[in-house]
């Protein structure tokens, strides 16, 4: 079985810093890979090492659903406490209080006119914009 994988041209990526599960997972422009996970928050790997983020350092919550970058590069994370967008070493956090429907975030989009759709429990957020 590992060797008919190998022939397909799988390859498992060795994740032994974080034994959550992978929920999500999303590679950016850059060439950088995230992994959003059950539990153990917000994962980075830059091609040789894997940085971990947490409530910590900012996200509003350790289970993430969701990954998504933006037009303009900005990663967004879904999380079971909010929205977060990274910026910088942090992130920004949205949640009901700057109208989402429900601080568990499931799905993003971007609209043709640049503004921002959240899926959510409670139903879709149409956001035209987000400081």
């Amino acid at each position: 079985h590992a060797r008919q994988k190998t022939e397909m041209g799988l390859e498992k990526v060795d994740v032994a810093y974080n034994p959550n599960y992978i929920v999500s997972l999303l590679v950016d422009q850059d060439g950088t890979v995230w992994c959003g996970t059950w539990g153990g928050g917000l994962a980075r790997f830059d091609g040789s090492q894997w940085t971990n983020f947490t409530m910590a350092d900012g996200l509003p919550a350790n289970h993430i659903f969701m990954l998504y970058q933006d037009a303009r590069g900005r990663l967004w994370i879904g999380t079971s406490k909010g929205l977060a967008r990274r910026e910088g070493d942090g992130f920004k956090v949205f949640t009901t209080h700057d109208g989402l429907f429900s601080d568990n975030v499931f799905s993003m989009a971007t609209g043709l006119d640049q503004s921002f759709w959240v899926g959510s429990f409670g139903g879709v957020a149409h956001i035209k914009s987000l400081p």
